[in-house]
């Protein structure tokens, strides 16, 4: 059998429900690809790099169906596995939906199919994902350490979940009226709400399996059941761990192991092994990172917000385009930035920017927009006072040639008391600095030559002109 095989790619659009359909989609041919060498997140990052969008759900349907009745997701590596043979038996060819809102679609189905009276309509048993759930989490870890078997509760909701008798239809009236029961609207779960107030109630909502099965951990923990469900695997997890700590972990990210499970202990009254800890501190440092790559993700709509806002701004983002298009900033690294001081003395910010490194090219650059910004040409009548990077010395010399620049006394004293450490250095130094006149610091600086010539010398080579107040 030839491993590769043709997909076609239904992307830039989205579902609409009553009849499912996939509204005015853009359509793209992938040949020749072997998909079986490839896992299953690794396809999916193949897929979000084809259609440029990195939150994504993926959709397949089964050849000679209705999007209806053949429509698939792609959740795991079962599911994976599932569309592979799917699209090798179809003769190598087979139909991809991607689906950019994140919109309930196989819940759209669901009551599509109860609306017209399908209970028991011609999907696939076997393509059923929904009953089983499990951990589907990206982070490799151990399996939980111990395994307890829930027997029967006197909880109502574990009962009605677990061990009610399959109830048998008799007729068709009895199908009608399932059917209209199961169109009522039912409450929407809510993820947010403190963890031990969540409660299960029957025919609630969730957004998707996840959400369930923490509610199910949480409903658990708070009431002490046994930590084993049927078809749900262990209900508490190193994700579910990670995410009841994850403050704790942002605030102390180097927390150890044994501390996290001692708070798990504490805060639960549950005990965990190190393994898990580790590998819920795993899962809540992707979450944070997760995170940060959204901020960064909206860093466009932070520099329209600013033009919008602050009318005049300059605002640039110099991205670079890899071969896999997949877009990286090219300015990441070290923040500069320029301040200005007023006739009244007060400093306020000028322009700030992010850079690679701090070299005379990006001083340069950074330069040439400020000058823009605040329309000085030639710099006359500009007065800069910077730290002493040669960088920015020379690109100074370069693009503002005529302005006065004066170097940061600090910084110039931060580099001195390195090598000339001492109070006396240090009340000499700031004497000669602080001078009004050439005279009074020509005489500070013969006191400083006859305790240690090698420091009158550092001194003058930094050119007192660009650093004493008498001399500038």
């Amino acid at each position: 059998m030839d491993s590769k095989f043709t997909i076609e790619v239904n992307h830039t659009s989205s579902f609409v429900p009553k009849p499912i359909v996939y509204f005015n989609p853009v359509k793209m041919v992938v040949s020749n690809v072997n998909f079986r060498s490839m896992s299953f997140m690794e396809f999916i990052s193949y897929v979000k790099n084809l259609v440029k969008d990195g939150t994504i759900n993926v959709y397949y349907c089964l050849p000679q169906r209705s999007l209806r009745d053949g429509l698939r997701v792609l959740e795991d590596e079962n599911d994976y596995v599932r569309f592979l043979d799917v699209g090798y038996e179809n003769g190598g060819m087979i139909s991809l939906y991607i689906d950019h809102s994140q919109y309930p679609v196989m819940e759209w189905i669901e009551e599509e199919i109860a609306e017209d009276g399908l209970v028991n309509g011609n999907a696939d048993d076997d393509d059923d994902v929904d009953s089983e759930l499990s951990d589907d989490e990206f982070v490799e870890h151990e399996p939980d350490d111990e395994v307890i078997q829930l027997h029967p509760s006197d909880d109502p909701f574990i009962r009605r979940k677990f061990f009610k008798p399959p109830r048998i239809v008799d007729d068709e009236k009895d199908d009608k009226k399932d059917v209209k029961k199961n169109l009522h609207k039912y409450p929407v779960h809510d993820p947010n709400q403190k963890w031990d107030t969540m409660s299960p109630i029957l025919g609630i909502k969730f957004c998707d399996r996840y959400e369930l099965k923490h509610l199910l951990s949480n409903y658990a923990v708070a009431n002490g059941y046994k930590l084993w469900a049927l078809n749900l695997g262990s209900m508490v997890t190193y994700s579910w761990i990670g995410k009841q700590l994850i403050e704790t972990i942002i605030n102390n990210p180097r927390i150890s192991y044994r501390k996290m499970a001692a708070a798990v202990l504490r805060d639960f009254n549950l005990k965990v092994s190190f393994g898990q800890c580790r590998n819920a501190k795993k899962f809540a440092m992707d979450e944070i990172e997760g995170s940060l790559v959204a901020h960064y993700e909206k860093l466009r709509s932070y520099g329209l917000e600013l033009l919008r806002t602050n009318p005049g701004s300059t605002v640039k983002l110099d991205v670079d385009i890899m071969p896999d298009s997949i877009v990286h900033f090219s300015k990441i690294g070290e923040v500069v930035s320029a301040v200005g001081r007023d006739a009244n003395n007060q400093m306020y910010p000028l322009a700030r920017a992010v850079v690679p490194v701090e070299n005379k090219a990006n001083w340069k650059w950074f330069l040439d927009l400020l000058l823009e910004d605040i329309d000085m040409g030639q710099s006359r009548g500009l007065t800069i006072i910077s730290d002493q990077h040669k960088g920015l010395i020379e690109a100074v010399k370069e693009r503002v040639p005529e302005c006065e620049h004066r170097q940061c006394v600090r910084h110039v004293y931060a580099n001195f008391k390195k090598k000339f450490s001492g109070a006396e250095y240090r009340k000499l130094f700031w004497f000669a600095a602080k001078a009004t006149t050439t005279t009074k610091f020509e005489d500070i600086m013969k006191e400083i030559k006859l305790i240690d010539n090698t420091a009158y010398e550092h001194l003058m080579e930094k050119k007192p002109k660009h650093m004493v107040r008498g001399i500038f």
